[in-house]
């Protein structure tokens, strides 16, 4: 990224807090960093110490309620509230334009360093990967002096990189042979507004469910629980709103859903949890009783690295939250200090959420943010970082304490998961080493 093109408004908290003196000297010190100058010692202790003091100001806010410090934002990024109190704003729901391919889902060449067209295969394991498509592609363009072309192309870069940490950091050796790992990319969702627009329907309207994610839930889930007719978009064929089909069996649905697990990545978090909300509403629309939703909903695993908005802590499905202390676009549409308080205090990385009779957890970490500790001091690396948003740390922390165990304990039951006696076999077998908070 270009530091000398970066206005205030681009970085992660510049919208929400243009005037902070901490977002002002974050784009004075990248400027500085573009023009080949060293940021000093006690630039990037200001910057620490005027960071604290904004996520303070901020947290006061939140801790007013989400709703109310969603329309403040909203009000940041010039958005109105419709008398029913969502946020208005015109969905996209066309241009699907798939990052250059036609195809619905990618996996990544590693020889060739980007995405390969790629069907999904339900007789494997499978992991799918939503990923930031097209979401970021003119952002990119405008910071980067990138043509439209050049943009999508760095976009499948990016795409292709992701798949890649997914597959090498978090699968485990036995299974990587088998398992296919594949991203889907929901590139009619546009970055610069459209995408805090999702957070902030999120907070005021947690049953939202983007267009997107419906029609990504159809194609992922569509087959694996109805015998029926498709759109060539990969969508459920209606008529009069009655999915055109029938359900699979009971046993069969369970057995198609085992052997799953999505992966969300910051906004693709809300896409991924949309998606398995929207999975449920099929299921009911065909008929399926309640007993064996619940069922399908304990089938298979959502893990969501960074997620950018608050997610409802008693979903019916399993789940695991990662969030890094210090990332600064979970900290801008996401209230994670409640849950970083609970780590803090039991002593223990990894923390399930009230309310959801065990199969929903959140692991807390301290990795690397704009500003982080060296054995040689303070750094100030935001670009490096992503403002402590670089799904690489993420999924390196996660790896370093034997997550894969989970995921390919996952990736081989049957039936339902339990997730906490998977968590807790891990952790037994000495294949899961959860730190001790820094906080704590």
């Amino acid at each position: 990224m270009s530091s000398a093109q970066l206005a205030v408004k681009d970085l992660p908290l510049g919208m929400i807090a243009g005037a902070s003196r901490y977002n002002l000297l974050v784009a004075e010190s990248m400027e500085l960093i573009g023009s080949g100058q060293e940021v000093s010692a006690a630039r990037i202790q200001e910057l620490e110490s005027s960071r604290d003091d904004l996520w303070s100001e901020l947290q006061e806010r939140k801790d007013r309620g989400m709703g109310a410090y969603a329309r403040f934002v909203a009000g940041q990024y010039g958005f109105g509230i419709d008398p029913q109190g969502n946020l208005t704003f015109s969905w996209k729901r066309e241009g699907h334009n798939r990052v250059g391919y036609q195809s619905d889902f990618y996996k990544s060449d590693p020889q060739l360093k980007q995405l390969v067209p790629t069907s999904l295969d339900p007789g494997r394991p499978r992991i799918i990967i939503f990923s930031t498509g097209r979401a970021f592609a003119e952002r990119n363009a405008r910071l980067m002096d990138l043509s439209p072309e050049e943009a999508i192309e760095h976009a499948r870069f990016v795409m292709s990189a992701q798949t890649h940490l997914v597959e090498t950091r978090l699968v485990g050796a036995e299974q990587r042979g088998n398992t296919q790992v594949a991203a889907f990319a929901y590139d009619m969702v546009e970055s610069d507004q459209e995408v805090p627009a999702i957070r902030m329907q999120m907070l005021l309207d947690p049953d939202f469910i983007h267009p997107v994610a419906a029609m990504t839930s159809e194609r992922v889930f569509g087959d694996l629980i109805a015998e029926a007719d498709f759109n060539s978009n990969g969508t459920l064929v209606r008529q009069q709103g009655v999915i055109q089909g029938k359900p699979r069996s009971d046993d069969e649905i369970i057995e198609r859903l085992n052997g799953l697990i999505l992966v969300g990545g910051s906004i693709g978090c809300v896409m991924a949890f949309q998606s398995a909300q929207w999975l449920d509403r099929m299921l009911g629309e065909l008929g399926v009783s309640k007993r064996v939703r619940e069922k399908a909903c304990q089938s298979f695993l959502l893990l969501n690295l960074g997620p950018t908005t608050v997610l409802p802590a008693d979903s019916s499905f399993n789940r695991i939250d990662v969030i890094n202390r210090v990332d600064e676009f979970v900290f801008a549409g996401n209230n994670v200090a409640p849950i970083i308080q609970r780590a803090d205090q039991t002593g223990c990385c990894l923390v399930s959420n009230p309310g959801s009779s065990g199969h929903v957890y959140s692991l807390v970490f301290e990795g690397p943010g704009s500003v982080f500790d060296t054995p040689e001091g303070k750094v100030f690396d935001p670009d490096g970082t992503h403002f402590g948003h670089s799904m690489k740390f993420y999924a390196n922390w996660l790896r370093d304490i034997g997550f894969p165990s989970v995921m390919d304990r996952v990736l081989e039951t049957r039936g339902e998961v339990d997730l906490g006696a998977i968590i807790q076999w891990a952790e037994n077998e000495g294949e899961l080493k959860v730190p001790t908070p820094t906080g704590a």
